[in-house]
């Protein structure tokens, strides 16, 4: 996918499903942080005009947007937003549209003309130079491509448990240039993998895509403990990029996942602009059904608590939620396929296909 050259440019449906996914987390993150933290930081480090041609707003009015109502309500937080791009006139078209709104004084708001890798060095020679440990932060890293986007900076951000990062690898570019001849180019990828291992793609068998995927989740989950990543097609439904999310917060994790599911209710991790938005959901069942499966194989003999279930293996371990858990101890329940203690853990009596915290369930053979 080529970079627009101009000032604005026409939204995709992917776009429009990144930018869905940001919003529903956003509203969730400010909300969250917002009624406890003295100060949180947005940064957009490749944030665009602002805008696209039809007036759709960019992630960086996405992000104003989400904050405010929460920015009027916690008025003695102070919500940061750092606004990064390397073309001036973007950056100026921008400026406008934040000033054409009025926002409360605890918003600061930043935008700048520079580059993502160059005005992140600056913050952390900075914030070494003081001393000072950054506040937390959520960091939205979406470029055209691969470069300026070294991955020593997303661990420097994930070495901060408070710091989530999400980001988009563009494995279609990738994958194209993975083989260029110029040394420049193959240093670049190397530099965002923070790797030579992706060179050894080139060489591997199989789908170069799910290799590529599956090494930077390998490299994320090197600093974060919860990785999770949703896939993006074009109009001929062949991968363009992965949205990955990185956080050593549970509660961030799950609050993603569920910002996914809500894109995506078949699988949770994948948009693709061939798909007809008309077309009818036709197995809506088809992953609590999968989950049930899952289950039955993962406990098969044992009894375990339903905490143990649902929040340590499906919430923290795998894409699904636990709305997602509930259904599907259900569907097992009604199966026969389990047995469910009758009582919860205060002695009352558990309702039959509700499962409250601490209830044993048996995996029968």
């Amino acid at each position: 996918m080529a970079p627009p050259q101009t000032k604005l440019w026409k939204i995709d449906p992917h776009t429009k499903a990144k930018h869905e996914i940001l919003r529903r987390y956003l509203g969730a993150w400010f909300g969250i942080l917002g009624q406890k933290i003295p100060r949180i930081v947005y940064i957009d480090g490749f944030c665009g005009p602002g805008e696209y041609e039809d007036g759709e707003p960019g992630s960086p009015l996405i992000a104003l947007q989400q904050a405010r109502p929460l920015a009027t309500k916690y008025q003695n937080t102070e919500f940061v937003f750092i606004f990064i791009d390397e073309r001036k006139d973007r950056i100026e078209n921008l400026e406008s549209k934040i000033r054409s709104e009025q926002y409360p004084q605890n918003m600061l708001i930043f935008p700048i003309n520079g580059t993502f890798e160059e005005k992140m060095s600056e913050l952390f020679s900075d914030l070494s130079d003081e001393g000072a440990l950054l506040a937390p932060t959520f960091v939205f890293i979406d470029p055209f491509g691969f470069s300026g986007i070294p991955f020593d900076i997303v661990a420097k951000f994930l070495s901060n448990p408070k710091t989530e990062i999400f980001i988009n690898i563009m494995v279609d570019s990738i994958n194209r240039f993975l083989d260029h001849p110029n040394p420049e180019i193959k240093n670049h990828i190397i530099r965002m993998f923070g790797t030579s291992k992706v060179t050894k793609v080139l060489s591997g068998s199989g789908d170069r895509f799910q290799a590529l995927r599956c090494l930077y989740q390998e490299q994320l989950l090197t600093h974060a403990k919860f990785v999770r990543y949703f896939e993006m097609r074009d109009q001929y439904n062949q991968p363009i990029y992965y949205l990955f999310f990185a956080s050593s917060h549970r509660l961030g994790h799950l609050k993603m996942k569920e910002a996914f599911w809500k894109v995506d209710p078949q699988t949770g991790y994948l948009f693709s602009d061939a798909t007809d938005p008309n077309q009818l959901v036709l197995f809506q069942d088809a992953p609590i059904v999968e989950l049930a499966n899952i289950l039955a194989k993962k406990f098969c003999g044992q009894t375990v608590t339903t905490n143990e279930i649902i929040h340590d293996f499906v919430e923290d371990q795998t894409p699904y939620t636990a709305s997602h858990a509930k259904k599907a101890l259900s569907i097992l329940e009604n199966e026969q396929k389990i047995k469910v203690y009758a009582y919860k853990m205060d002695g009352s009596p558990r309702i039959r296909n509700s499962f409250p915290d601490g209830v044993s369930v048996e995996f029968l053979v």
